[in-house]
């Protein structure tokens, strides 16, 4: 997944609502939320995450997403026949858990504009790092187009979930969403052996990014039970770091992230640097991989990684997660 930073995040840019990620500038974007109450019929004005008041005039029936959260979450609440376009991510199985079924079921796949529009939709989320000019245009059209943003942390992510929702007049199946997602990761919580330090963990990659606060891989960390370093060091959002602050700082586990099938490579990227490989955790094994696609996610799909991160991390420690 990150064999230079310009790959790490054009990457991030590309998968996230995470992306991977636009976290960078949610503190300067409003909060996404409903302007009319929640089960008001349509017309209905929603506030999207840049601020503006969208009306969404009737309850949308060809719907385009332009980003792989929003795909998603879509594909788990909304009716498959209204789904008229979806990101291009979304049909990658490398970085989408639904691209299999995406594929199967033959849905257009999206980039820019002139594609967005050639499909009529009376509908389309974009994210906070969509292209300003693919924006403009559609808006110009007449689109009716809603943004999102904040995808931070896990709360944030689940009031995406129920405002894309309420965009889209399916308030019931996002809430059971949100309920499904909230008992997956009670269940993660429920597995945490009892007694043990919380396990101090670093994202590191060997282009030397990093993840510190006001991220959501802080959120997957912090669900899991365990400490981000480079959070409690001060740094947020996605900085660059060297090794040797990795090995100053010591953590019990650094965790990278790769598809399943490169794991074994992406570990051995990082056992390369022979500064890494002195760290504790390089020593004691303890150079964790997760799938991309659930490390990445800023859908309900976060769970899942929340989950890989806690079985990691707590296995032979204590009790069994299991």
């Amino acid at each position: 997944m990150r064999h230079t930073r310009g790959n790490f995040l054009a990457l991030l840019s590309l998968i996230a609502l995470a992306s991977l990620m636009a976290c960078h500038n949610a503190g300067q974007l409003k909060r996404a939320e409903a302007v009319e109450p929640t089960g008001a019929g349509f017309p209905r004005a929603l506030l999207d995450g840049g601020g503006s008041e969208v009306m969404i005039r009737a309850r949308p029936i060809r719907i385009v997403s332009q980003t792989l959260g929003t795909d998603e979450i879509l594909w788990a609440i909304c009716q498959r026949e209204r789904i008229v376009g979806v990101s291009k991510i979304g049909l990658e199985p490398k970085y989408s858990p639904i691209a299999d079924e995406l594929r199967s079921a033959n849905v257009t796949t999206i980039f820019d504009a002139e594609e967005i529009l050639r499909l009529q939709p009376d509908l389309v989320f974009v994210a906070s790092y969509s292209l300003a000019e693919t924006v403009e245009s559609l808006k110009s059209s007449g689109a009716t187009v809603f943004r999102f943003a904040n995808f931070d942390s896990i709360e944030a992510i689940q009031r995406n979930i129920r405002l894309v929702g309420q965009a889209i007049g399916e308030e019931a199946n996002a809430d059971k969403l949100v309920e499904r997602m909230n008992a997956e990761l009670s269940a993660v919580k429920a597995r945490i052996p009892s007694g043990v330090r919380p396990p101090r963990v670093l994202s590191y990659y060997p282009s030397g990014d990093t993840a510190g606060a006001d991220t959501s891989f802080d959120a997957i960390v912090s669900a899991a039970g365990a400490v981000n370093v480079a959070a409690e060091k001060g740094l947020r959002g996605f900085p660059k770091i060297s090794a040797e602050q990795v090995a100053g700082w010591e953590p019990d586990f650094i965790i990278s992230g790769a598809t399943p099938a490169k794991a074994a490579e992406a570990r051995k990227q990082l056992l390369d640097n022979p500064v890494i490989a002195t760290t504790e955790a390089a020593r004691n094994g303890r150079i964790i991989t997760l799938d991309n696609r659930y490390l990445l996610s800023v859908s309900h799909h976060v769970a899942r990684a929340v989950g890989e991160l806690a079985d990691a991390l707590y296995r032979g420690r204590g009790e069994s997660t299991r």
